[in-house]
């Protein structure tokens, strides 16, 4: 049987994640990337539930664990920088993580090892700046049946297996719905902005949040710090704001930190000092800011034939706490399916394929989306817009930490039961280059 062709559209978690694995079978796989290079840019990130023993299984540990965050914990304050609860990071190999995971790790660090799995196997392409511009498949009953993908240059290529790993606003996944589908991004309402800012000593080396009354909308600033220079800072909003909204879709880097430093400003704390950064210092130009949202894909959608949705693209919770766990994890399950079903369809590599897109769904859709839906039931005690919500919010928050109950927190039943799945096919290597 001829190598299965995959073509990988998104370099960010998954992507290179379900490039190794496939790797592992041998497959010929090509991985795209609209940007000009490893897009290793981002803020923190941590692995935490199944996303531990993912990357044991992976063999990256030694390499996560040399670029860690070492940040001690998280810690709640009011508007005038007191402490009103504290949740120390997970300790050393716990099984349940807490706000902290004991695996923190920037976004960039990630990729790079991700990446540097397959950077010298012949057996994968590695392509920045580009972009597919269309695509259409055979028939599902054709045995050997094709995705024929034209990319944005205009060269025409075809794949036995298409992988949509490019993001929430996931273009590749427009073009498999087709166009009259509905949007399945579904908003919770509000932005997640983060941005740098130049370090002073006081700043804390704990992750850091202080709410903030308001009127209109709930806010929340935050720190974090991965280095000496540079304190992270975190921007959120619940509910609606028309200015921000406006600044948003323009994309208008300036009008965007107007309509965040205007929500911000005399909100206590070091929200004046973090204000003024974000308008006058070079560092903040690094200002990311999204809006909250699911993806929330009927089920049954997450494939269709020989195209597959994967990572944020099919399950993405904006700020979930899972997204980068649920990356690797999914792009395991994906190839560990396909790899079992490739043997037994020896002639048909199509069955493989579209039967094992269904069979990872079924499998990772109950676990991948458990916790949608968790902000808009308690989104009145975490986004508090009263002084008087806030008190019971922090109230909470000190009884939560007197009884340790950080460790697992947004850790459900579903979640902690779930077990990894075996794949001996994937355990064996077939192609060593």
């Amino acid at each position: 049987m001829a190598p299965l062709k995959v073509l990988i559209i998104g370099g960010g978690i998954s992507g290179p994640a379900l490039a190794y694995w496939l790797s592992r079978i041998g497959a010929n796989i090509t991985l795209i990337e609209r940007a000009a290079n490893i897009r290793a840019s981002g803020q923190q990130l941590d692995l935490r539930a199944q996303g531990v023993p993912m990357m044991k299984k992976m063999g990256i540990e030694a390499a996560v664990r040399a670029v860690l965050v070492h940040e001690p914990g998280t810690q709640l304050i009011d508007s005038k920088g007191r402490v009103k609860a504290f949740f120390p990071a997970a300790q050393h190999q716990s099984e349940k993580q807490s706000l902290t995971s004991e695996f923190e790790i920037m976004r960039g660090d990630l990729v790079s090892i991700l990446y540097k799995l397959t950077e010298n196997r012949k057996i994968v392409k590695h392509l920045f700046n580009t972009t597919i511009e269309s695509f259409t498949q055979d028939s599902e009953s054709t045995p050997n049946g094709k995705v024929h993908v034209t990319f944005q240059d205009g060269r025409k290529e075809d794949f036995d297996l298409v992988v949509a790993a490019d993001g929430t606003g996931s273009k590749t996944r427009k073009m498999m719905l087709g166009p009259d589908a509905p949007d399945p991004r579904y908003s919770l309402g509000g932005y997640i902005g983060y941005f740098s800012v130049p370090s002073k000593p006081g700043d804390s080396d704990r992750g850091t949040w202080c709410h903030l009354p308001g009127d209109k909308i709930a806010r929340i600033i935050g720190t974090r710090k991965d280095c000496a220079e540079l304190t992270r800072v975190y921007m959120l909003t619940h509910g609606t704001d028309v200015a921000l909204d406006e600044a948003w879709k323009s994309g208008d880097l300036a009008k965007l930190k107007k309509a965040l430093a205007n929500l911000y400003k005399d909100g206590g704390w070091e929200c004046d000092r973090f204000i003024e950064a974000l308008q006058h210092a070079p560092e903040a130009d690094d200002l990311y800011c999204t809006p909250f949202v699911e993806v929330r894909l009927p089920k049954g959608t997450w494939s269709k034939g020989r195209v597959v949705l994967l990572g944020d693209s099919a399950y993405s919770q904006t700020a979930g706490g899972f997204g980068c766990s649920w990356g690797m994890v999914g792009a395991y399950v994906l190839a560990g399916e396909i790899a079992t079903l490739l043997p037994k369809n020896p002639s048909s590599p199509t069955a493989a394929v579209m039967q094992g897109a269904k069979n990872y769904e079924d499998i990772f859709r109950p676990i991948a989306t458990s916790n949608h839906g968790g902000s808009e039931r308690f989104e009145s005690l975490m986004f508090p817009k009263s002084n008087f919500g806030i008190w019971i919010l922090h109230a909470f928050a000190r009884l939560a930490a007197s009884l340790k109950l950080g460790q697992g927190m947004a850790w459900d039943s579903k979640m902690a039961k779930w077990q990894l799945p075996e794949y001996p096919e994937l355990e064996r290597e077939q192609s060593k280059d």
